[in-house]
């Protein structure tokens, strides 16, 4: 089964409110149209700096079903993904790291292709540059 196009979107937490923020995030991608998440970590730094994930079913306090929350943890992001979200992080936050897929940019490809064309391209623009009249 193909999937795409993805996005890996990474949000921090204060440690000690880590499973606050992944409960409010999960709610929320579930009730959002047109994405569907496809891998979720955790991913936190020691002292030196070393990254390290952590699977949602081994948070301590979360709650929910352990059987749900290990489906989540799918092994699409890397370890190379990893080390890139350790390197934004500091042993006094977490991150959580959800990769998304864009169900709603397939549908808009099928009826693009209708009229020959193609989706050529997805670009992330941060918000700082979104604004209008930005830089």
């Amino acid at each position: 089964m193909a999937l795409g196009p993805l996005a890996l979107i990474v949000l921090c937490f204060p440690a000690k409110r880590l499973n606050d923020g992944v409960l409010a995030t999960l709610e929320r991608l579930d009730r959002a149209a047109g994405v569907r998440v496809v891998d979720v970590l955790v991913v936190r730094t020691d002292a030196v700096g070393g990254a390290c994930s952590v699977e949602l079913n081994e948070l301590p306090g979360l709650g929910g079903d352990p059987v749900a929350l290990a489906r989540l943890a799918t092994g699409l992001i890397t370890e190379t993904d990893i080390d890139e979200v350790g390197d934004l992080v500091d042993e006094q936050t977490d991150a959580l790291a959800v990769l998304v897929e864009h169900l709603w940019v397939n549908d808009l490809a099928c009826e693009v292709a209708s009229t020959d064309g193609t989706v050529l391209a997805l670009m992330h623009i941060p918000n700082a540059l979104a604004a209008v009249g930005g830089p």
